[in-house]
């Protein structure tokens, strides 16, 4: 590069030579030295103000006649090797030009995924075995590699956790923690989880937030706590309340409240009771982003709250409007503070909590938005409930995709814009060929798609009303793989038709990001975990957890594949059994065990509704810990 930039030909210095016209200046390599530009703009002052006469007024000792003198032969004997201060400032531009170039043709993502690959190549090369103790420059460029490293891996949007193949199945009981008894007025809508695994966070219909201590539990090793002596059984951490985000009051609440606030002295007159600041009606969802520093809270009031939760307590930062109808989902993209939300209004918005500002909306729904989902990329996920679609947002190009559930229909086609016959055809020959054979697993007609998540950049999963589960890729309108009455067929009595058998519908869908771990729940009592098989095209069950009460919502983490420094400090020990220390000579404690967390909101009701009521189930948050090998 250096060569051919040097061999272009340069546009000639402001200052022309007078003993050579037309000569090429001769330059080194690395253009004109720093003493010889320094030289030659003295010289050049110098010159000019011998021209002007600004020193014949002045007298002059012999030592400025000396250095005027060195000045008159290094302009005349060494005017080839010194030009004007412009060549070593023309070269400059050229290159900041070229550089500027090259910036501009490569986006922020490209470049911090070069520089990334940049660092992880270096650290290879300078990276050295230690049989005893670390260092805690070490500790932090392993931890910065280790991170880079993620960053790298999910940049390129693909599935590359394999967590299924290392979890120890079946769960112990000893790995299933509930939250305590004493929460929430209603029902709980939701829970969700910090990404290190330390804060939990639930959602109710009474319109409060609590917030939970979860580190002791997320970092439990079920091996420690089942020992073979009886007495040396260590206690089971156990999940502690923090704080408690009170509902807000309505502006007619407050009107009532001081149309009938009574005073006892005239000095008491104005100081009302402190109103606390949030939503005032159902909280319906809630999202937490990857920093764990913002907390936001999707409510039937049109509102979408966001929270500071910075440390063990929470404040109130401010409220987001815009949405017409209640907001129904929410979800962070992974690493950023974008949020997207969908609500009951049709419309997808995103907004930027950095600075508590609305960006754009997305609009192609017929039906009220379910549920949402979003990873790193600036992608979105949406279910469009009755309108049967999945819709795969592509935000930077404003475009979408529409992927269609149920089964096909002339009158369904003109509603939707398809062609009349589209694949209305292809129903009726299935239809006729499940009528002709009468066998097999029922198919029940899907009416409604409730729920979405996302595995990687362009796999994604849907459940809906039909109890079924299906696989879909960006590259075919159709499932690749579907999976019907995933959560077995409730039976009841009817009067008039004798036993009727309905498939219990997928309430909640939650994959961990870009692994091969996904679960699901329904009203069975059930969260069901499955696992993906390597090529995307299928999945298979891997284990139950017992979950009484219809599941609202469902999150799964794995801290550990997130490194921390603090996690790497007590991970550190030293060969032979002995303690590791740091640069600060503390002792290391012992390594944190590697676990899945499973963190869902299981309730007495559906999360929107209440047309049923379960009698034996209870409202909380439910936290199962898998040990990883």
């Amino acid at each position: 590069m250096s060569d051919a930039f040097f061999s272009k030909p340069r546009p000639f210095s402001k200052r022309k030579r007078e003993d050579a016209p037309g000569s090429a200046p001769r330059q080194t390599r690395n253009g004109t030295s720093a003493r010889g530009q320094t030289m030659s703009r003295g010289g050049k002052d110098r010159q000019n103000g011998r021209k002007g006469g600004s020193g014949a007024g002045r007298p002059q000792n012999k030592g400025k006649r000396r250095a005027e003198a060195e000045d008159e032969d290094l302009d005349e004997g060494d005017a080839d090797h010194f030009d004007s201060d412009e060549v070593g400032s023309d070269e400059a531009e050229g290159v900041d030009e070229e550089s500027e170039e090259e910036d501009e043709l490569e986006t922020p993502a490209q470049k911090r995924l070069r520089l990334s690959q940049m660092y992880l190549k270096s650290l290879e090369k300078d990276k050295e075995a230690e049989d005893f103790g670390f260092d805690a420059a070490d500790l932090d460029r392993d931890i910065i590699a280790e991170r880079l490293q993620q960053d790298v891996l999910e940049h390129t949007g693909k599935l590359h956790l394999n967590v299924a193949s290392t979890l120890q199945l079946p769960i112990p009981s000893t790995s299933i923690f509930r939250t305590p008894a004493k929460g929430h007025r209603g029902c709980v809508t939701a829970a969700v989880a910090s990404h290190d695994g330390h804060w939990l966070y639930t959602s109710s219909k009474d319109g409060a937030i609590m917030k939970y201590d979860l580190a002791a539990v997320s970092a439990h090793d079920p091996s420690a706590s089942t020992s073979s002596t009886p007495g040396s059984e260590s206690p089971l951490p156990r999940i502690s309340r923090s704080a408690y985000f009170r509902k807000a009051v309505s502006d007619s609440q407050k009107r009532d409240a001081e149309k009938h606030q009574r005073f006892d002295t005239p000095q008491d007159k104005g100081k009302g009771k402190e109103l606390a600041e949030g939503h005032t009606d159902e909280i319906l969802d809630l999202a937490i982003s990857h920093d764990g520093k913002t907390l936001a809270s999707a409510g039937r009031d049109k509102v979408i709250g966001c929270w500071n939760v910075e440390g063990e307590g929470g404040k109130w930062s401010r409220g987001l409007g815009g949405h017409k109808d209640a907001v129904g989902s929410i979800a962070f993209r992974l690493g950023t503070n974008e949020l997207y939300s969908s609500s009951f209004d049709r419309t997808v918005k995103v907004f930027d909590l950095s600075t508590l500002s609305y960006i754009e909306t997305l609009f192609g729904h017929q039906d009220s938005i379910l549920s949402i989902d979003a990873l790193r990329g600036e992608l979105a996920v949406t279910a469009g409930g009755r309108d049967k679609t999945v819709r795969f947002w592509k935000v930077m190009e404003e475009s979408q995709l529409v992927f269609r559930g149920g089964g096909a229909s002339r009158m369904r086609n003109v509603l939707d814009g398809a062609m009349e016959d589209e694949g209305v055809e292809d129903e009726e020959r299935k239809r006729r060929r499940t009528q002709a054979e009468q066998r097999g697993p029922v198919k029940f007609v899907e009416g409604s798609i409730d729920c979405v998540a996302m595995v990687d950049d362009s796999t994604l999963l849907s459940g809906g009303d039909s109890g079924t589960i299906c696989l879909w890729t960006v590259t075919k309108k159709k499932p690749i793989f579907r999976l019907d009455v995933a959560h077995g067929i409730n039976e009841h009595d009817s009067e008039s038709e004798g036993i009727i058998g309905t498939p219990r519908w997928i309430t909640a869908l939650s994959c961990l990001p870009y692994g091969d771990v996904f679960a699901s729940g329904s009203w069975d009592g059930q969260i069901r975990l499955w696992k993906i098989d390597e090529r995307l095209r299928s999945f298979s069950p891997l284990t139950t957890i017992d979950a009484p009460g219809c599941i609202n919502s469902i999150q799964l983490i794995a801290p550990s594949l997130r490194p921390t420094r603090e996690s790497q400090l007590s991970a550190v020990t030293v060969q032979g059994g002995k303690a590791g220390k740091d640069a600060a000579g503390s002792t290391a404690t012992a390594p944190p065990a590697k676990n899945l967390v499973v963190v869902a909101a299981t309730s007495k009701e559906p999360r929107l509704g209440r047309f049923m009521r379960f009698k034996d189930a209870k409202d909380g948050a439910l936290v199962a810990v898998i040990p990883m090998a």
